[in-house]
């Protein structure tokens, strides 16, 4: 295989096409809410620990990263005002008291399947 030299502008285009990922946004319906939650990408850190928590393969592990990916992508969900008014002692309890293991477990598809880049590889990694 012949290897091509990387141009000056395959390098903005990459850049720009991450920046673009960066500020991508899911509205995600909630069934028990009656309504869509907006989520934002996850930060590459968050998307880090997740997958981490997914090989551990614990669900256990995988339900407390989805919890986290979850709290992490909702602007909503950090509220302080939301927190004081449902009473949690840490922020991410928030994502307990809201939502159940299903809910959560939902959610988190569907934030992994719309930010990942390989769709059917994510789906696959929360099968096993």
């Amino acid at each position: 295989m012949e290897k091509i030299k990387v141009s000056l502008k395959q390098l903005i285009e990459k850049k720009l096409a991450k920046d673009g990922k960066k500020i991508a946004t899911k509205d995600i319906y909630i069934e028990s809410l009656g309504g869509n939650i907006t989520f934002n990408n996850p930060t590459d850190s968050a998307r880090i620990e997740y997958s981490e928590k997914v090989k551990s393969g614990s669900y256990v592990d995988m339900i407390e990263g989805m919890i986290k990916l979850i709290y992490d992508s909702c602007p909503m969900l950090r509220s302080k005002e939301l927190q004081e008014s449902i009473e949690v002692e840490y922020p991410y309890d928030t994502v307990r008291a809201i939502f159940d293991v299903d809910e959560i477990s939902d959610i988190g598809i569907k934030l992994i399947k719309f930010f990942d880049d390989d769709e059917e590889d994510a789906e696959e990694k929360l099968k096993n």
